[in-house]
């Protein structure tokens, strides 16, 4: 045998050894520009090195009145971490997180490793497809309950504390939380200016007028000048008919903040692929004494950092809002 041709071939790098292709990496950026985000700010800035992505909370026009502490912006960075570990295994490769050690006046980030390469299951590639079918449904759920094996599901996927509300005097406690919540924040005039002037926003940026709902629960997690609001013994029958979930962390650092984040948006995409709807609130929980009331009426062990209400959706379909180009999605 001639051996001769054999010692002359390239090498051939392997595949657990190569960078990420572009077209990986156009695929990631594309599941990041998906993520939700805290009044569609899309607050954050990936940098991609060999197989390394880097993300990390992007300055932003500040959200003074609704996010003095940059708490939001971290939870929606913490949510894009979650759709770009999704969309790598979707691709193919096993990722490892990694979350910097805090320090004092830290903002937050995450580096995401591709690791080796592994064959998405089926269910992993269906947790990438939700990624682009994931919106947030503020109106009223369709009348049908939620079996029991998915709110598990739901609960599992999640990487933080997560619980669902249950029991009537926890409704009751939660419905005079946010009803609270609701009138602070329809009768702040500066906060309603700053509201007005992210609705308003018709570029890539900023909420559309059908984001908030005319009643429900959906319409106290976002509340504008507009709002009806209800009283809280209707506020508590809605709760009732609903199924929310909290989520909550340990300790109340940056990285706590962002890996709710994460967490929440894990089992939103859960839920997307198994056929529900969502919304998160966290408009409510921007007020300290709204997170210490709810920590005391649910006895949790740690912060409460957002809601998501859950359900199946009515027939009217809701539009995704708009998104910044895809080369924005790019940062130092």
């Amino acid at each position: 045998m001639n051996w001769f041709p054999m010692l002359h071939r390239p090498a051939v790098e392997p595949a657990d050894e190569r960078p990420w292709t572009p077209d990986e990496v156009a695929a990631l950026a594309e599941a990041i520009r998906h993520a939700p985000s805290v009044h569609n700010t899309q607050p954050w800035a990936l940098r991609v090195q060999g197989r390394t992505a880097t993300l990390r909370v992007r300055s932003t026009p500040e959200l003074v009145q609704h996010d003095p502490e940059g708490r939001d912006r971290r939870m929606s960075c913490g949510a894009a971490v979650a759709n770009l570990v999704i969309a790598l295994r979707g691709l193919g490769w096993v990722p490892e997180v990694r979350w910097p050690v805090d320090e004092a006046g830290a903002d937050g980030e995450a580096a995401v490793i591709g690791t080796r390469r592994q064959p998405p299951c089926a269910i992993e590639r269906d947790r990438w497809n939700a990624i682009s079918r994931r919106v947030s449904y503020r109106r009223s759920f369709a009348d049908r309950p939620i079996p029991h094996l998915v709110r598990t599901t739901m609960v599992a996927a999640a990487t933080t504390q997560a619980m669902w509300l249950e029991g009537v005097e926890e409704q009751r406690a939660v419905a005079r939380l946010l009803s609270y919540a609701a009138r602070v924040t329809h009768d702040d005039v500066r906060y309603q200016h700053e509201l007005g002037i992210w609705t308003a926003a018709v570029a890539d940026e900023g909420l559309f007028t059908g984001a908030f709902a005319d009643s429900g629960v959906g319409a106290v997690g976002l509340v504008s000048s507009r709002t009806r609001l209800p009283d809280e013994e209707r506020l508590a029958a809605w709760l009732a008919r609903e199924s929310v979930l909290v989520f909550s962390t340990l300790s109340d650092s940056p990285r706590d903040q962002m890996q709710a984040g994460e967490a929440a948006e894990r089992s939103w995409l859960e839920a997307t692929r198994l056929g529900l709807a969502a919304s998160v609130m966290t408009q409510p929980l921007r007020l300290p004494e709204v997170r210490a009331g709810l920590r005391e009426a649910l006895d949790l062990a740690g912060v409460p950092q957002l809601l998501m209400r859950v359900g199946y959706p009515a027939a009217i379909p809701v539009p995704h809002t708009t998104r910044r180009p895809l080369p924005e999605v790019f940062g130092d």
